[in-house]
């Protein structure tokens, strides 16, 4: 136990929270064996990582050791949709409403028509795809230039992702891409180089789940929350991302306007929340 560090008891947490919820599922999903089976491959090299780092004393292996979390994150966001529905059915409906209620308009359908060129769609996408640039620079510039608050600030970066995730199984929502009928979910206007390179990320990864919140949002603010003290001059190089990223997100139909703005809103409130977390149980104060 005292080679676990908190970001164990993070990661493992969520494993196990998830893993009943996944077990609940089980009138709901088909191949919950498979996933159970996924679920301990990933627990197992979780494992290896923890207990292996003090014996290989590897900086590169060090350096994995302390970010599997994000590293898995990708494959969690995925399967939400095995257990995303113990609480209630869809809820697109109710967003695209809000939507309407907020805007008068759908800005998921509206956004891409009326700005319906090659170059601005390659740009949304360029924006949508900078959100793993941000996590990979964030945390490989934090490790080489700050290292003595690396392992905060990727605990508070995998906080962001597993809470969103966590979100996904409570609030359901496939968002416009998958909601909207086939006509209506097409961008209007082709990309170049990061369409393609999105559309392949999305063949392979994207299912009809976590669109509420909009964890591209939420987690990318909060890594600008994360650096705008220790990294002023990436906090600067990815506000304009953000901006871009942020639109990018209803532009190219993944998410309801009224997600960005959640996701927008409830990022400082995760990084309250990771920093409580990382920071419990509060450190006693010497009584002189």
């Amino acid at each position: 136990m005292n080679r676990l560090i908190k970001i164990d008891f993070l990661f493992l947490g969520f494993l196990l929270t998830t893993t009943i919820l996944l077990i609940c599922s089980w009138n709901q999903t088909e191949n919950v064996i498979d996933l159970l089976i996924t679920r301990g491959i990933i627990f197992v090299i979780s494992i290896g990582f923890i207990f292996l780092n003090p014996i290989l004393k590897s900086s590169i292996f060090s350096l994995f050791r302390n970010i599997y979390p994000v590293l898995f994150a990708g494959y969690f966001y995925t399967e939400t949709v095995h257990y995303n529905k113990l609480f209630f059915d869809n809820l697109d409906s109710l967003f695209i409403q809000m939507d309407e209620w907020l805007f008068g308009f759908q800005p998921s359908l509206e956004f891409s028509k009326n700005f319906s060129s090659s170059w601005f769609a390659e740009l949304m996408y360029f924006g949508y795809f900078s959100f793993y640039f941000i996590i990979l620079g964030f945390i490989i510039i934090m490790y080489f230039k700050h290292k003595k608050f690396f392992v905060e600030n990727v605990f508070k970066v995998t906080f962001s992702l597993l809470f969103f995730y966590f979100l996904f199984a409570i609030f359901p929502s496939t968002g416009p891409q998958f909601y909207f009928n086939e006509i209506e979910r097409v961008v209007p206007m082709n990309g170049f180089i990061f369409q393609d390179i999105m559309h392949a990320i999305q063949a392979g990864a994207e299912q009809p789940t976590g669109a509420f919140p909009s964890s591209h949002v939420g987690v990318t603010v909060a890594i600008l929350i994360l650096a705008q003290k220790k990294l002023p001059l990436f906090f600067k190089f990815c506000l304009p991302l953000t901006v871009i990223l942020i639109l990018s997100t209803v532009y190219i139909k993944a998410h309801y306007a009224v997600d960005a703005v959640f996701g927008l809103l409830i990022a400082p409130i995760i990084v309250y929340l990771a920093t409580i977390m990382y920071n419990y149980p509060p450190k006693k104060k010497l009584i002189n």
